[in-house]
């Protein structure tokens, strides 16, 4: 999920449209709430790393929804 995620917004760098965006900002949202639910439920080895970098992903693409719609 997030490959797709980064392919959506490799190709919204090069063609300025906005659904490739919206739809790839909307895939790094999910999967790093996929991520954040899956650590709570079954928790790995490096449990903090992986918390602190899906949130890190969730804030930055949350920003990038908020400049979006600021910008339209």
């Amino acid at each position: 999920m997030l490959l797709l995620a980064i392919a959506l917004l490799a190709i919204a760098s090069i063609l300025p449209d906005r659904p490739y965006l919206i739809l790839g900002l909307s895939l790094v949202v999910g999967a790093s709430i996929s991520i954040l639910v899956r650590e709570a439920i079954a928790p790995s080895p490096q449990t903090r790393i992986t918390q602190l970098t899906a949130s890190l992903l969730l804030v930055i693409s949350l920003y990038g929804f908020a400049d979006l719609m600021y910008a339209l």
